[in-house]
């Protein structure tokens, strides 16, 4: 997983991966880490600027092959009015938009253990935490050793016939 991690940092690093965000007026993530409760526990962790993204995940290796679980806690902002009588509700809702387009990197997202995630849950929870935040759930396959990309062709099967009637003779 210092693969996933380490690539993960990477693409949101890009310019042009920022330039998505840009171009619809919003921040884009300023601080990525694993997640170890910062929200519960500010006093404990240095203040992270936002937008910033944790990542935690869970590996099933009863399953073959393995299945990951990986959480995306999408941190904004402390949300603005969103209610009817707001008066600027369209700035107040950009934290969706920041979601959808975090959600469309993430969806093309996979490395060398890992397959491309697909979207399991999502959750807006606003619990009496120290910033609002949007969670992502997906799932992957997950291999300790890099996956093998296997290509080919029909033309490279070779049958042989006359199996079956060679058994009952």
């Amino acid at each position: 997983m210092k693969t996933f991690y380490s690539k993960l940092v990477e693409i949101f690093s890009k310019e042009e991966t920022k330039d998505l965000y840009r171009t619809k007026g919003i921040d884009c993530p300023k601080f990525i880490d694993l997640y170890a409760g910062q929200d519960l526990d500010p006093d404990s962790f240095d203040v992270y600027p936002c937008p910033a993204i944790f990542v935690s995940w869970s590996i099933d290796h009863r399953q073959k092959p393995a299945q990951a679980n990986v959480t995306f806690r999408m941190c904004y902002e402390q949300m603005r009015d969103t209610s009817s009588l707001g008066k600027n509700t369209a700035e107040a809702l950009k934290f969706i938009d920041f979601i959808e387009i975090t959600d469309e990197i993430l969806e093309k997202f996979e490395t060398e253990h890992t397959g491309k995630l697909n979207a399991a849950t999502e959750e807006l929870n606003l619990e009496p935490i120290v910033v609002d935040q949007f969670v992502l759930t997906y799932n992957c396959s997950y291999t300790k050793k890099a996956r093998e990309k296997l290509t080919g062709s029909i033309e490279d099967l070779k049958i042989k016939s006359g199996l079956y009637s060679q058994v009952f003779d």
